[in-house]
């Protein structure tokens, strides 16, 4: 018995799988970044604070606090500048490899929702009782699915670049 998920078919999901798995190890390489930079910007924040409070506490006149405290504040935009535009990189870095992925996942023909039924028309349902119905209605169904995900794609693209210039613009 030849089976009814033409070969085609079975490689496309598989494919789509691993395309999805890809995807979520990038994000979660993207998030674990993330995680690590404030953490060690948690750190160096307490360690930096602690040596201010040390050296407030050690000057006598209320002039030599003021200035310790001026310089720290001084230095503290310059790490907010830099923290900032350390995020922006990790996060364009993300996105790119994410556009990337889905560039290559839609030039690929397996995601040709149009050509993958008609490939399932032509092989699975020719014996199939009402085969030519069945298909009909799938082509029309995912046909538009398809235009849908398309669509979703370029507003997700949108979005996710206005979002990273608008980081770096706050950077």
């Amino acid at each position: 018995m030849t089976s009814l998920v033409p070969e085609q078919t079975i490689g496309a999901t598989k494919a789509g799988f691993d395309t999805a798995f890809g995807v979520a190890s990038k994000a979660l390489l993207g998030f674990e970044k993330l995680i690590e930079l404030n953490a060690q910007t948690v750190k160096a924040t307490l360690a930096e604070a602690q040596e201010l409070a040390a050296k407030s506490l050690s000057r006598k006149e209320p002039q030599a606090v003021f200035a310790v405290q001026t310089s720290q504040l001084q230095t503290a935009v310059q790490k907010a500048q830099a923290y900032w535009t350390h995020v922006n990189e990790i996060v364009s870095s993300t996105q790119a490899e994410f556009e990337a992925t889905a560039k290559t996942v839609f030039k690929q023909p397996a995601f040709d929702t149009k050509a993958w039924f008609d490939n399932l028309s032509k092989n699975a349902l020719p014996g199939v009782p009402g085969g030519d119905a069945i298909a009909a209605m799938w082509k029309a169904s995912f046909g538009a699915a398809g235009q849908t995900a398309s669509a979703a794609y370029a507003a997700a693209t949108k979005a996710t670049k206005k979002a990273v210039e608008t980081a770096a613009s706050e950077a």
